[in-house]
């Protein structure tokens, strides 16, 4: 217990639930804080330990304060001077964008042409490609729906698939009471 202004306070220590989202662009730390203002918590990036201090602290009632402190490594892919924090919904999001690709070497382009020599088949000779082309993948039109409606017509597919199924074992049920019914009543004598 510690006091202040001559009262006695008490401090609920605890740990908050956390996951993480990756993707490509980043690692996303997610803290789950629904009691937390965005004023009551403290977010602190430290470049020489390479960690991360999060740490929040609020009131819970005059005698009775709740508080954590989360300290989490900074993954080496990670650029941490562009570290950044959100806090909306009770979520406490602290993004870590990735380092980007290292600068690309410039390349030596061979001038050279290759002489294509006479053959029986009409194969032709390699082509020097240089490692930009090789990797360069052709890009695809944009699909004629937006998101919002790709997602309705899944809807309607899954919608059409579960009624196409339902029925079917609505016909399969009765059919099977229609032979046990006629079946009973073959050796069911009044």
């Amino acid at each position: 217990m510690e006091t202040k202004n001559g009262s006695s306070l008490s401090y609920e220590d605890f740990e908050p639930f956390c996951n993480w989202r990756r993707n490509d662009e980043s690692e996303t730390l997610v803290a789950h804080l629904p009691a937390f203002r965005k004023d009551q918590l403290k977010i602190q990036v430290n470049n020489t330990t390479n960690t991360v201090k999060i740490s929040g602290e609020r009131l819970v009632d005059e005698t009775k304060r709740s508080r954590f402190h989360k300290e989490i490594a900074i993954p080496k892919d990670c650029n941490s001077k562009e570290i950044h924090a959100r806090f909306a919904g009770g979520l406490l999001h602290v993004v870590m964008p990735k380092k980007g690709p290292p600068a690309p070497q410039q390349e030596l382009i061979s001038t050279t042409t290759q002489i294509q020599q006479p053959s029986a088949s009409k194969q032709s000779a390699p082509r020097n490609i240089s490692q930009d082309q090789a990797t360069k993948l052709p890009t695809l039109p944009e699909p004629a729906c937006n998101t919002t409606e790709k997602i309705g017509l899944l809807n309607n597919r899954t919608l059409k698939t579960a009624t196409n199924v339902a029925v079917m074992v609505a016909l399969v049920a009765g059919l099977g009471a229609y032979i046990m019914y006629s079946y009973r009543s073959l050796y069911i004598e009044d």
